[in-house]
């Protein structure tokens, strides 16, 4: 199964999203902004338990897939880190090699976690 994510995140670690490339895209419209980064948080979620099913059933066409689907979406809000994994993934399973897709399957989980966190942390700064 795909890993459970750790508690916390590095304290030195780049931030996982640049919501400034969603601001731009955006003209700043925070409204948007916010339902757009919510939108792929959700997606991505989704996406993740689909994951399980894919690796419990050892299934790298489909996990290929899936790496696919998450790509784009998060190269659009900034997550280019997430974007690497999930190309990565999509690789790995193109190519038939499951130990290099499970290590990524592991790092996925935390990295969506942490990109949650900055979510969160960032449209709370919004409302206040």
């Amino acid at each position: 199964m795909i890993n459970e994510a750790e508690e916390g995140s590095l304290p030195d670690a780049p931030l996982p999203v640049d919501i400034a490339k969603m601001r731009l895209m955006f003209h700043d419209n925070s409204v948007l902004v916010r339902k757009f980064c919510l939108k792929f948080i959700e997606v991505a979620n989704d996406t993740l338990s689909e994951m399980e099913v894919a690796q419990t059933e050892k299934d790298l066409p489909a996990l290929s897939c899936l790496g696919h689907k998450l790509k784009s979406s998060a190269r659009t809000i900034g997550a280019l880190s997430f974007a690497d994994l999930c190309e990565a993934l999509e690789e790995a399973s193109a190519n038939n090699n499951w130990s290099d897709a499970e290590a990524l399957l592991a790092k996925i989980p935390l990295l969506l976690k942490q990109i949650t966190q900055q979510l969160e942390h960032e449209f709370s700064e919004l409302s206040e």
